[in-house]
């Protein structure tokens, strides 16, 4: 009887993934045949359907233009989720292969599904868990790797992912602080423009032509108003040009690099927010160099992937000085306070962590004071910036009211005489 090929997925009795090939005539005969060399089988598949299979789907993939960069990338809550669950499943004795088997199966999402199974392919393949990663860039970060690649050197993978994990979370929750404390001065922002559109869309013409109607003399300030209101009524597409001409202008003077350190500069200069970008710049600077030196890159690594990720080409030029000089052997904090970018505390905190040899562990102090500092500094800005909205549109809305009972008055007046 002619036998057939057999690809097998098994686990010994170490709780070891293995895989392997096996020829048996059918399929019960294979699983006698794997089960007699003293492993449990938890996947057989005939080796020439295996290959079909695989073939329609990617006929299929390919016909859907949905190849594993189009895949849905992990937003920040699932990447925390899935570093911490690798964490405990590395540190609770699981290979890297079976614990992302076991977040595989209990994920919801069919396309994060993908991206898992690609990795736990290519891993099977012979690479190693940071090359499989660093196919996916949109979700998980040139920190995110290195970091994961030391821990694989230094054979202390579980805890490395641990630290990762309480690093992605404070970031995390740093960003929704600042989103939390926008919402409200937001919502006020655009519910004004709502009801500004509707004044002038809807109430303005109605007064307009009440004023045609009786022939008076309109003040000067209504004019005014007549002329804006019907502007945005008539010629709107050219209002919203003008918008759109003056966004893609900024993003196109935004390519050029010497326009994007001056608007950088620009902004961290802005009074009461640029003291708050400063902060959130010195809270994330030092969050990620000491995730990445806890996590054993080297410091000009480590310095190099920090810059990568600072957003903001002013600080990229601080910690470039910053690089030159410790490979050159000079400390730190000296360059970092010539700079002028970052606050003297942090300055003068780093130059302690230097002089004890304890850097990291200072940088993590830096970290959580600022993004304390962070917290009341947003809390204050938006019991600030609560009223001023409110007078302003108040301000706005006396104008229009104004303009619009003057000529009432003078009608009226004109009416009595």
């Amino acid at each position: 009887m002619k036998k057939e090929l057999f690809n097998y997925s098994a686990v010994d009795v170490d709780g070891n993934d293995l895989s392997g090939q096996i020829e048996a005539i059918n399929l019960n005969d294979a699983l006698v045949k794997i089960r007699k060399t003293g492993v449990f089988p938890s996947k057989v598949v005939g080796a020439d359907e295996q290959v079909a299979t695989r073939n329609i789907l990617t006929a299929l993939m390919a016909k859907l233009n949905f190849t594993k960069q189009h895949a849905a990338k992990f937003n920040q809550e699932d990447l925390v989720v899935f570093t911490r669950q690798l964490a405990v499943l590395l540190n609770a004795g699981l290979s890297i292969v079976r614990g992302l088997q076991t977040i595989n199966k209990q994920t919801r999402f069919g396309k994060m599904r993908v991206i898992l199974d690609d990795i736990i392919n290519m891993i099977q393949s012979g690479k190693t868990f940071s090359g499989a990663l660093a196919h996916y860039p949109d979700s998980f970060s040139k920190v995110y790797i290195n970091v994961v690649k030391s821990g694989e050197t230094g054979g202390a993978l579980d805890d490395v992912l641990k630290r990762l994990a309480d690093y992605l979370e404070r970031n995390l929750r740093l960003t929704q602080r600042i989103k939390a404390a926008l919402i409200y001065p937001s919502l006020v922002l655009v519910v004004s423009i709502i009801i500004l559109g509707f004044i002038i869309a809807f109430v303005i013409p109605r007064f307009m032509e009440l004023f045609q109607n009786t022939g008076i003399a309109l003040p000067l300030l209504t004019r005014g108003l007549l002329a804006f209101s019907n502007f945005l009524l008539e010629r709107w597409y050219l209002f919203l040009g003008a918008i759109a001409l003056i966004i893609g202008s900024y993003k196109l003077l935004l390519r050029n690099y010497a326009m994007r350190y001056f608007s950088d500069k620009l902004i961290l200069n802005i009074p009461v927010f640029g003291p708050l970008i400063q902060k959130i710049t010195a809270s994330r600077f030092s969050r990620t160099l000491a995730t990445l030196l806890e996590g054993g890159v080297p410091i000009l690594r480590a310095l190099e992937l920090t810059k990568q990720v600072s957003g903001n080409e002013v600080v990229a030029k601080a910690i470039n000085s910053v690089y030159d000089s410790v490979r050159e052997g000079g400390y730190i904090s000296k360059v970092l306070e010539s700079s002028k970018v970052f606050p003297q505390l942090m300055v003068n905190m780093i130059a302690v962590g230097e002089e004890s040899g304890s850097l990291d562990k200072m940088l993590k102090k830096v970290a959580d004071t600022y993004e304390e500092e962070v917290e009341i500094t947003a809390g204050m800005l938006t019991s600030l910036l609560e009223p001023l909205l409110v007078i302003f549109m108040g301000l706005v809305v006396g104008v229009i009211v104004l303009s619009m009972f003057l000529p009432l008055i003078t009608l009226i007046n004109s009416l009595n005489v």
